[in-house]
């Protein structure tokens, strides 16, 4: 083997018990590779990003050069080097923070006032926070090696000749002054707390902060894309390599396939196929960058959202397209629908639990293949590259894009530098609770601010919305569809539980109809099914299914697999909550529900005669409309406004006159903008807290909330999952969400339906509670019947 005596190393790979080594010359030449590729491919995209951010083009290359080249020179320390050999971990010397507190005094030449690209360096391991590396008691003092680092420091203009980088920007070489080669650590943490304090009061002190934290995010997101891509390669050449050698330089090839980049050539062929565009779909086509489109179920919204964000990455010279949906389970559909458009390698997916769907997409691929350890790697580099936004096109939920805005999860800096060049599209706009909808409003604000084009899509969009927009956006409507009258309003005043109601249902699918059932809680939804299910067992193997939130995340994906295929057999039955107002494209021919505000029961309406444009006495495209006698999940005042004024919808009904149903309930609506989004969002431009304070795991606040839950939740295991599994089955796709207060009621009483489960993980101890409810893939669990609350 050869020596390592007087080699510098940046990697260390593992296999079969042997060491492979990459020096530092080589990770930092693969990582300036693929800065070249990335400039290659977007070099029109970083002109339009310094022109609107008023940078000059080729010092902020030439920094982008520098800090890559840079980025790991904190691991020249003998301690450092010591460690690698020995496969030891190096905590008390982080490199991110030597390296910070080696150029402070030289990288003096900043593209702003303040000297982002130290921040990006110091940040480039741990999402920089106000406390990060702030105890110096925890590091131990390092020994630079002080030749090293000039030999490595003195390289750049010859790494910056020999890989072409004399093509896009000057580069004259960097001088660097080393005062001490052993820095106590109290003098490295006083350097720290100077430059934190520093960068916080010129954001405090700048008016323009969204400046501020568009520069730092896009070039850390481009330091974070090489330096992330280029330890990837190296672990995935080690992989495939089954040579002699185990110390290696450069060892990249192909920078380009980590610079991913969009070219449609025909975006209405891509898009439409052989279809004429409608005229709003037209007219979305060459709208400007902030834009709203109001347009009704079933008329190829997604479509012309397409076609606007394909038209807007050239218009605009942007690189990616982000499509923000309300749930988790649109976001899955929304993927399938993409995938299919533009190829796999093309989108990405991200949410909460979007690890189970991509497993199961590619155990679909693999078939029998499928290898668990091997392929839950390529399940995790694809969740990644969903978190961060790296692919050109991504669906996510706009729980994590908000997150992305205020370091709500570790890697939102690296997101949210990615999304600078987006165009957003924002599904179904109106579809969230008032707390929701205060920070998505605060949100539309910034991404204004800070020129991002984003895409507004409401079937109703009611007016209390429009009126705190800015007059920037230019609306389109699909005027024509708007008239169509596909489906008619009947109130019923009674609840859906009564014997006619329940024998008419009966009746009709013996007619052969597709009929949905939505009630307002799990607790009735289950009721429901169960009493259809017992008037149906006469009938062979009866198409009925139950469908709500509190099956584990495991079951929901497949019930949606199986809604899809069972629901071509008619007579069919869906018994849901909620949680299929837009979360499923399926329709029918009769609806029954339980009444919900204006927009839900738009939504619900929107899945009867989806395509038609008239309602005809021939076939039972009809919203039945029954009252519960509870109004929750909903407000009492809200339920009680639309009781009252329901009454004078009982026709036949356009999505033109949905609309003015909502506008109606909601002409008081008051919306407090901006939210608390807003103040977060600056705090954390560039520092500010740790992504764990913010939330719990990426998508549920601790002093940031989303979403205003009337209720909290607790992840829970099933029992049964648990016995038949043992440790194997705590996972989190065999998680399902259930009321906490069904957990701590237990507790205060002893019931015993409910135990913890402690497993150890690295340092750490994770808690799993077990609930020993009877469940079933059928009905979930069957508790104790308490009916207060459902989830969307």
């Amino acid at each position: 083997m050869e020596s390592l005596k007087d080699r510098i190393f940046a990697k260390l790979e593992l296999k079969n018990g042997e060491k492979y080594f990459q020096t530092l010359e080589g990770h930092t030449t693969d990582a300036l590779k693929i800065l070249k590729a990335y400039i290659q491919q977007n070099y029109d995209v970083i002109a339009q990003f310094c022109d609107r951010r008023e940078l000059n083009k080729e010092k902020f290359l030439r920094n982008l050069f520098l800090t890559v080249y840079l980025h790991d020179i904190g691991k020249l320390t003998k301690e450092f080097q010591e460690n690698i050999r020995q496969n030891r971990r190096s905590q008390k010397y982080p490199h991110a923070y030597y390296g910070f507190f080696l150029l402070y005094e030289s990288f003096t030449d900043t593209i702003i006032e303040i000297p982002i690209e130290l921040a990006a360096i110091l940040g480039h391991h741990t999402q920089l926070y106000d406390q990060l590396y702030s105890d110096h008691n925890q590091f131990e003092r390092p020994t630079f090696l002080v030749n090293e680092i000039k030999e490595f420091v003195n390289n750049a203009t010859k790494i910056y000749t020999e890989l072409g980088f004399n093509e896009f920007f000057v580069f004259n070489g960097f001088d660097i002054v080393v005062h001490e080669s052993r820095p106590r650590p109290k003098v490295v943490n006083k350097v720290r707390n100077e430059f934190v304090k520093r960068i916080n009061e010129f954001v405090d002190e700048n008016r323009n902060w969204e400046r501020t934290k568009s520069i730092f995010s896009y070039f850390f997101a481009v330091l974070q894309i090489c330096d992330d891509y280029a330890s990837a390669h190296f672990s995935k050449f080690v992989e495939s390599y089954n040579g002699e050698q185990r110390l290696f330089d450069s060892v990249l090839e192909n920078p380009d396939e980590y610079v991913p980049f969009l070219k449609v050539d025909d975006p209405i062929k891509k898009v439409l196929g052989d279809k004429d565009p409608y005229k709003f779909q037209k007219d979305l086509l060459d709208a400007p960058k902030f834009v709203t489109l109001f347009a009704p179920c079933g008329r190829g919204k997604t479509e012309a959202a397409l076609l606007w964000a394909l038209n807007a990455l050239e218009k605009y010279r942007r690189n990616k397209i982000v499509f923000a949906m309300p749930t988790q389970t649109t976001s899955n559909a929304m993927y399938d629908r993409l995938k299919a458009i533009f190829g796999e390698e093309n989108v990405g997916l991200y949410h909460g639990r979007c690890f189970i769907k991509l497993r199961d997409d590619l155990k679909k691929e693999t078939d029998e293949d499928f290898e668990e350890e091997k392929d839950v790697e390529e399940i995790r580099s694809e969740t990644f590259k969903g978190n961060t936004f790296f692919k050109p096109i991504t669906i996510t939920t706009v729980d994590h894009l908000i997150y992305s805005f205020v370091k709500g999860f570790s890697q939102a800096d690296f997101a949210l530098g990615n999304l600078q060049n987006a165009v957003i599209i924002f599904d179904e706009v109106h579809y969230y609770e008032k707390l929701t909808l205060e920070h998505l409003l605060t949100l539309f604000n910034l991404l204004t601010k800070m020129d991002i084009p984003h895409l507004l899509m409401s079937g109703t969009l009611p007016d209390f919305m429009l009126k705190e927009l800015d007059n920037c956006y230019r609306h389109i409507v699909d005027k024509e569809g708007l008239e169509f009258i596909p489906f008619k309003l009947e109130l019923h005043g009674r609840p859906m539980f009564d014997d006619d109601v329940v024998n008419e249902i009966v009746e009709n699918y013996r007619k052969g109809l597709t009929q949905f059932t939505i009630l307002n809680t799990v607790e009735r939804a289950k009721q429901f099914y169960l009493r259809l299910k017992e008037e149906l067992k006469n009938s062979d193997e009866p198409n009925i299914m139950l469908y709500h939130s509190q099956f584990t995340y495991n079951d929901r994906v497949k019930k949606e697999n199986e809604i899809y295929s069972r629901i071509k057999n008619k007579p069919f039955i869906l018994v849901a909550t909620q949680v299929i107002e837009i979360s499923l494209d399926i329709s029918c021919d009769v609806m029954y529900s339980e009444l919900a505000p204006p927009d839900a029961l738009g939504q619900r309406a929107g899945r009867l005669n989806r395509k038609g444009r008239e309602w005809s006495n021939e076939f039972e495209h009809v919203l039945k409309i029954y009252t519960p006698e509870k109004h929750l999940p909903y407000e009492e005042d809200l339920f009680n406004k639309v009781q009252l004024n329901v009454r004078d919808y009982q026709k036949p009904m356009s999505y033109k006159e949905v609309k003015e149903f909502c506008d109606r309930v909601y002409a008081d609506y008051t919306l407090e903008i901006p939210s608390d989004l807003l103040s977060l969002f600056r705090k954390c431009a560039v520092f500010g807290y740790n992504w764990k304070d913010i939330t719990f795991d990426g998508e549920e606040g601790r002093i940031f909330r989303v979403r205003d839950e009337k209720i909290q939740y607790v992840d829970v295991i099933p029992e049964c999952i648990y016995e038949k599994e043992g440790e194997k089955a705590l996972r989190v796709e065999n998680m399902a969400k259930i009321p906490l207060y069904y957990l701590l009621e237990d507790i205060r009483r002893g019931l015993g339906y409910f135990y913890p489960k402690e497993i150890k993980k690295g340092r750490k101890i994770k808690v799993y509670w077990i609930c020993r409810y009877p469940y079933s893939y059928e009905i979930g669990f069957e508790n104790r019947g308490d009916e207060e609350f459902t989830i969307l």
